[in-house]
Order: structure tokens, then C-alpha cells, then sequence
């Protein structure tokens, strides 16, 4: 004869109690392995009983508790768990393996090896201020809590970077591939993934180079022109977008260096600002003209609370973004023309081509790593003196271009020396 199942009721599970004058565990079963198990303090377990089907030594397997888990629901358990014993799966491993498949998926997330990946720049002394910035923009909260085993390609450009590409921040769309990139290679080291997805993402390219830049001088004037009239023009932008994008002009740093300067940063007594360079990680002075002094000045006048410079709009704790310079640039009519880091190109061409400054000096005030005949890499006070000549020249010249003056009295010429003795191998400052 068949042992009884369903032995148990609704009712009956619930008008169980523990008797105090039995076991410590009290067993009522329902048939087919499956009973309820009530201890001294009344609680009320589900557990089945069953062979293990290839050592049939005998296991537990719990199911729940009550009410939390009810009769019924311990019952549909419980068939389920015959079933696979049916096709030769033990219940207990195939939750164990579910169980291990879980914590796996949850450390290969994303966003675990972002961090991983940021502890070990911070170790090796690099700054990632605005890669922080882009991980929990643009990247963490699409991706972040998935495995790094399900990303695709496809999937990378439809949730991360078609949508930066879709506002014309191309710019930001190719840094955000590259820490990607680079976030993806310690799975891949350990081998956890055997692709990595994020160098085929497909970008548009630049019309012209990395950074477009405006490089001829009646462009430039045009573009200086626009700039200084952006918040009459535009009365909805903010000054300090202005200000921003006018010493960006002055100055040729880095935007993340601009957008990211903080106050510590700037020395009205040196009239200089001092900082880490981004890409370098190495410790640059910039000198200041008495323009881009002023521009510092102005914005003094409107400091608030934040440490940086050019606060966030819509938070103190955080720098502008790098989608507004380039949205002004924009409006202005400069789209796919010039951009807010072809401040530096625009510098770097016409200080060598027109102005004809010494290419050595003008490397060392963008940060680049330059190494003399002796081999003495970049130094951060090497030109210091020839550099703030450079800077207060450099402003002149912006200014005098603007304002439609003639600009070759900066220029070097066959019959008389220029302001600064140029491209020649004398002796330097």
C-alpha cells in the first residue's frame, strides 16, 4: 500500500503547537518527505526528507518557515524537488550551485571592477576626478550592476555612448569607451570574460583630428569676438560660462583642468595657478597674464561655498560639466569648427607658426613631457620666467586680435628682433 500524502491540513498547520512533554523538535509529517518541524519556542519549520539519487545517503532540505511559507506552497516545494530527484538532480546541490552562480554574478558586476580599477590609479598617484565623474554619469548607472560577463557591444553603445553621441558630446563619448576599456581588462586578465566589448564600440570621427581647433586668425577673431559677447547675446547663459570658456582662451589648459580648478589651486600673491596636470599626473605652474588675473578676480566675486571655481549648477560638490563649454561652443556656431580643448591647438599652432615662440617653452606650459639634450624631463618651474612672458604675450595678442588691432608687432620680422627672442639656441631663463 502507498504512504499517505497530503496527511496535513491548513487548519491544523495552523492550530499546531509544541508539546511540552515530547521532543525538543517535533515532527508532523505530510507524506512524500515533507513535514513540519516546531521547536520549544513555537517556530515552525518546512523541511523534506530525501535520497541523494546517485550515493542515496539521506538529506535535508529546508523550505521555508511558517506562515511565511505556507502548506501549499511547501507542497508545490516539495514537487518540485521530486521531479528533479525523478531526473537524477539532487535539490541541494542544484541550490548550491544556484546559490554560487549568485555571489559570482554579484562580484563580477561592473561597477566592482570600476572601483578595483580606481584603487589601483589611486595607488600609482593619479587624479580621476573627472573619470570618477564620468563612471557615476555616464556609465555606472546603466551598466554598473551587470555582470561583466553579459556585456555586449551592442549593448554598450545602445545603453552608454549612442546617447552621448546623440547630444554631439563625442568627446565624451571617446572617454567614456576608453574607461571601459580599461575598466574591462582586469576581467579579461583573470580570464572571467574572454572578449572585451568596449574596442569595437563604433564612435563618429572628428572632422578634423582629435580636437577640432581654430587655428587661422581671422577665425579666431571671430570666435574671441562671439565669446565676449556671449551673455549679451545669450542672456540665459551664466557668467561664469563665460568667464570659463574666456580663460580657457588665455590660459590653453586642459577643460578638465578649467572645469575642475579649485581654489587651493589658484596663488593671487604668485599670480599663478598650481596643480597636478590630468594626463600627466605631474605637478604644473601656470603663470597668469594680467587678463586672465582679472578673469580670477571676477570670479572671486562670486565664490561660493564650493571648493571649485566653476561649481556645478545644480551642486556645489561637484565642477561644471564638460557638456557646457561644449553646448556654448555650439550655439556660438563653432559645431565640428573648434572645441573647448582646441584651445590648446589653436596656442600651440600660432605661438609656433605666427608668433614664432619657442616650441620647447610652449610644450612645457601645456604640460607635455619634454626632454632637453641633457635628458631632463618636464620640470615645473623650468621657463617659468620665459613662460609668464609667454602667457602675458599670448593674451596680448588674443586682445589685439579681438578688438581688430594690428597683430604683426607680435610677429618677429627680417629687419628687427620681435618682444622675445624666438626659435634661436641661446640661452634660456
Amino acid at each position: 500500500m502507498a504512504k499517505q500524502s497530503n496527511k496535513l491540513t491548513a487548519k491544523g498547520v495552523k492550530n499546531l503547537s509544541f508539546d511540552v512533554n515530547g521532543a525538543k523538535k517535533q515532527r508532523h509529517p505530510d507524506g512524500s518527505g515533507l513535514y513540519l518541524l516546531i521547536d520549544e519556542t513555537e517556530s515552525k519549520y518546512w523541511r523534506m526528507d530525501y535520497r541523494r539519487p546517485v550515493t542515496q545517503k539521506y538529506n535535508t532540505l529546508a523550505i521555508g518557515t511558517y506562515p511565511a511559507v505556507s502548506l501549499e506552497q511547501a507542497r508545490i516545494k516539495r514537487d518540485e524537488f521530486k521531479k528533479m530527484l525523478a531526473d537524477g538532480i539532487d535539490p541541494a546541490e542544484q541550490r548550491n550551485n544556484k546559490k554560487r552562480e549568485q555571489i559570482e554574478t554579484f562580484e563580477n558586476i561592473f561597477s566592482k571592477f570600476a572601483e578595483e580599477w580606481l584603487e589601483l590609479r589611486r595607488r600609482e598617484g593619479k587624479t580621476d576626478r573627472e573619470t570618477i565623474r564620468k563612471l557615476e554619469k555616464d556609465i555606472l548607472p546603466f551598466i554598473g550592476k551587470l555582470p561583466v560577463t553579459q556585456l555586449t557591444t551592442e549593448q554598450l553603445e545602445r545603453d552608454v555612448t549612442d546617447a552621448l553621441v546623440k547630444r554631439d558630446a563625442l568627446e565624451s563619448a571617446r572617454r567614456v569607451k576608453s574607461i571601459i576599456n580599461m575598466v574591462l581588462k582586469l576581467p579579461l586578465k583573470r580570464r572571467i570574460i574572454t572578449y572585451n566589448p568596449a574596442p569595437d564600440i563604433s564612435l563618429p570621427q572628428p572632422i578634423k583630428g582629435n580636437h577640432n581647433a581654430v587655428t587661422d586668425e581671422k577665425e579666431l577673431a571671430e570666435l574671441l569676438v562671439k565669446t565676449w559677447r556671449l551673455t549679451k547675446d545669450f542672456p540665459r547663459t551664466r557668467i561664469r560660462t563665460e568667464l570659463a570658456l574666456k580663460l580657457s582662451a588665455y590660459i590653453y589648459q586642459r577643460p578638465n583642468e578649467i572645469r575642475g580648478l579649485v581654489w587651493e589651486s589658484v596663488d593671487f600673491e604668485n599670480r599663478c595657478l598650481s596643480f597636478a596636470a590630468s594626463k600627466t599626473n605631474q605637478d604644473h605652474i601656470v603663470p597668469l597674464s594680467i587678463q586672465a588675473y582679472d578673469i580670477l578676480k571676477q570670479l572671486e566675486g562670486l565664490r561660493t561655498t564650493s571648493r571649485y571655481v566653476f561649481p556645478s549648477v545644480k551642486t556645489s560638490s561637484e565642477c561644471m560639466s564638460t557638456e557646457t563649454l561644449t553646448q556654448v561652443l555650439k550655439r556660438l556656431g563653432f559645431k565640428g569648427r573648434h572645441t573647448a580643448h582646441g584651445f590648446r591647438a589653436t596656442a600651440r599652432t600660432l605661438l609656433d607658426e605666427e608668433i614664432e615662440y619657442r616650441t620647447d617653452i610652449v610644450e612645457h606650459q601645456l604640460a607635455h613631457k619634454v626632454k632637453d639634450p641633457n635628458g631632463t624631463a618636464y620640470n615645473r618651474t623650468k621657463f617659468l620666467r620665459r613662460r609668464r612672458e609667454m602667457m602675458q604675450l599670448w593674451a596680448d595678442y588674443l586682445d589685439t586680435l579681438r578688438q581688430g588691432g594690428d597683430v604683426s608687432k607680435f610677429k618677429p620680422d627680417n629687419e628687427s628682433e620681435n618682444l622675445i627672442l624666438f626659435k634661436q639656441n641661446s640661452k634660456t631663463a
